[in-house]
């Protein structure tokens, strides 16, 4: 995010509580934070093209301060890569006999409230290179505040540049849904983000507010699949927010209640367009990662903490419950069993990590995530590594 717009949403973060696109975080000034010398971004203008597609995409090799504000429950260094991401320098060049696994999510898997190494995409490729003569690298192409959507241009631009041989799609159920959706996200921040976005349509989804890219920019059928959605895009729809939360603050934006609590609620004309959007999503994830020579595609389901934590589950009902009588009758394991089923009737390997983290939750004294920000401790992003380490090979999806 830009510096401005990244003030805004964090303002509106710490007034929602459990809102996790950037929920209680502040970034301190970056000049206080050593420099990342040894790093030079990767060559090329994909920086450019995706800055230009994306909207918001991290600065290569910047380096800052993390840490929540308030509660000082972390305080991490951050030194993004060459490409931008939370993790360790990468190179297009896959070196032979290695097997290659590209994941792509949001802040989750990004992981910036703990070091490099604690994030689960390098523990899981630490766990898969124990006492095995293959070789396995695990790349995080995973973004803060980014929905399924802009998380699958992501990868058309970029991903399959990694050549991969497996591609894990990391969904958090606590908001992608509310961010796949524009009037949805636009209720929640106030405005509608200028960024690309989907929207159902008769013929399929359509693409809007995407810069165009010649379809020879990259000889690949996932980029030729890019340019024709860029191609064919439609004019954006007009701003429609719902009506529900109402807000209760302009100056700051507030609303009555957090927006993803629709989640849990009977759904509306809002949030059955905002799940149907979901479900084409991932299907058209699916089926673009195929189309480069067939790469595997499996979905990492990543529960909110509500549904890990019955206490937490207890006190949003208490809190909202009056309001919203309906949340009584509510299962906060809802959303990630709702995919679990849904991508398990369409024969995409599918792993609900929110049994693991349940059953975890509740024989440590050790949170799994953060009370204040939200996202993974170490010891959750050791939990979600570890079971994956268990689910890829039972699935056949690694040697």
């Amino acid at each position: 995010m830009s510096a401005p717009r990244k003030v805004t949403l964090i303002a509106f973060g710490i007034i929602l509580g459990l809102s996790l696109g950037f929920v209680g975080l502040r970034l301190l000034d970056s000049e206080a934070a050593p420099t990342n010398t040894a790093c030079q971004p990767a060559p090329g203008d994909w920086e450019a093209q995706a800055r230009a597609l994306l909207h918001d995409y991290r600065v290569p090799c910047d380096t800052f301060y993390w840490l929540p504000d308030p509660g000082g429950e972390f305080h991490t260094q951050v030194r993004l890569n060459n490409y931008g991401l939370h993790a360790p320098d990468y190179t297009l060049a896959k070196a032979p006999g290695v097997f290659r696994i590209v994941i792509v999510g949001d802040s989750f898997p990004q992981g910036m409230q703990v070091e490099v190494e604690q994030t689960f995409p390098q523990v899981l490729q630490a766990w898969l290179n124990r006492d095995t003569a293959q070789t396995f690298e695990v790349i995080n192409l995973s973004m803060d505040a980014y929905g399924t959507d802009r998380e699958l241009l992501l990868y058309a631009l970029i991903g399959w540049q990694f050549d991969p041989d497996l591609v894990l799609l990391s969904v958090y159920t606590g908001n992608d849904v509310q961010d796949n959706h524009i009037d949805l996200e636009q209720r929640r921040y106030g405005y509608r983000l200028e960024r690309p976005f989907f929207t159902p349509g008769d013929a399929g989804m359509q693409l809007h507010n995407s810069p165009i890219f010649t379809p020879d920019t990259y000889d690949s059928p996932v980029f030729r699949w890019l340019a024709g959605m860029q191609a064919a895009q439609a004019p954006p729809p007009p701003e429609n927010p719902p009506p529900h939360p109402a807000v209760i603050s302009e100056n700051p934006y507030e609303v009555a209640y957090p927006v993803q609590i629709g989640l849990y609620l009977p759904e509306d004309a809002y949030w059955r367009e905002a799940w149907a959007l979901t479900e084409a999503l991932l299907m058209q994830f699916r089926d673009v990662v195929e189309t480069a020579g067939g790469v595997p595609f499996g979905v990492l389901l990543i529960p909110d903490r509500r549904a890990v934590y019955p206490a937490i589950w207890g006190s949003e009902v208490s809190r909202y419950a009056e309001m919203l009588p309906d949340l009584r009758q509510a299962d906060p394991m809802q959303p990630t069993t709702r995919l679990e089923t849904f991508l398990g009737e369409q024969g995409i390997p599918v792993l609900n990590l929110a049994w693991a983290l349940r059953a975890q939750a509740g024989s440590v004294d050790e949170p799994l995530y953060y009370p204040g920000d939200g996202h993974f401790t170490p010891g959750g992003h050791q939990v979600v590594a570890q079971r994956i380490a268990l689910w890829l090979p039972a699935a056949g999806l690694v040697p």
